[in-house]
């Protein structure tokens, strides 16, 4: 990392890091799917998170102590979600591997969020930003919804074990997210019940607020 912090790319890669964390948010969306009508090969969901881990690293590279943590952090994960692939079927792990994906995608959501705020101009990077940071509500959600359907069962009206299961946790945690609720996926507990509502307010807030405040940071310059 020494070495390519010496060439343009490393400095060019930290101002785009919005950018290219986006493009691994839409990789882990969009572009699977494409692969399996076009190509017709299947990405396995480890592999996706991989593409997200490894996207969003740049987000925490803010000092060289950091990258230090930060690449040391990456690596265990890694490791861990690599296994994950090997020992999928032992739930103790996966709820171990859901954990540890939460954590640290919670601490990416925060340096995204520092982002948006620190920021003193609105530049395309931090509108990318800012729609990066609402998909990571989502995407962070996914992995609490994950270990509770593991945990107790009866939480969302999916069984995680199954072919599909993941993707449709995946695809509640989203619906849940921007309040459509198409009624297919739902909470059939308590608890799910009030992790669907707090996800859903969660996200307002998110548009009510961090939205907001870019949208007046971006007229406050127009004027100047």
């Amino acid at each position: 990392m020494q070495r390519l912090g010496k060439t343009k790319l490393y400095p060019w890669m930290i101002t785009n890091r919005h950018p290219i964390f986006m493009v691994g948010l839409l990789s882990f969306f969009i572009f699977p799917e494409i692969l399996e009508k076009v190509l017709l090969i299947t990405i396995p969901f480890p592999v996706l998170i991989l593409i997200l881990i490894l996207s969003s690293m740049l987000l925490i590279h803010t000092s060289a102590r950091k990258r230090i943590i930060a690449n040391s952090l990456v690596l265990l994960l890694i490791i861990f979600v690599l296994l994950w692939v090997v020992f999928e079927r032992n739930a103790n792990f996966a709820r171990l591997v859901f954990s540890l994906l939460f954590i640290y995608f919670s601490a990416i959501a925060y340096y995204l969020y520092r982002d948006l705020t620190n920021s003193e101009r609105v530049t395309s990077s931090v509108v990318i930003g800012a729609f990066a940071g609402y998909f990571m509500i989502g995407v962070i959600f996914l992995f609490i919804l994950a270990f509770l359907d593991l945990s107790f069962p009866d939480t969302i009206n999916i069984d995680i074990n199954e072919i599909n299961g993941i993707q449709n946790v995946f695809y509640f945690s989203f619906v849940t997210l921007t309040t459509i609720g198409y009624g297919d996926f739902a909470p059939t507990s308590p608890l799910g019940q009030n992790i669907a509502i707090l996800e859903g307010l969660i996200g307002q807030f998110y548009i009510a607020i961090v939205m907001a405040t870019i949208v007046g940071k971006y007229i406050s310059h127009s004027k100047e």
